[in-house]
């Protein structure tokens, strides 16, 4: 049996529509924004700076 040609084989619509929902932070409920810090002790770490905006982290 032929398969039909007339289908794709990914939905498009769904793809787009989850790319246009907008993310949010788990913590604060913004857009999330990662910010990475260098320590006084040479280590890279990451920063959530929606959190701080918000007032979540000190």
């Amino acid at each position: 049996m032929a398969k039909k040609k007339d289908t794709s084989k990914t939905n498009v619509a769904a793809r787009l529509e989850s790319k246009a929902q907008q993310q949010v932070c788990r913590f604060c409920g913004r857009k999330p924004e990662m910010v990475r810090q260098l320590t006084p002790s040479g280590k890279v770490q990451m920063f959530r700076k929606c959190c701080a905006e918000a007032g979540l982290v000190a």
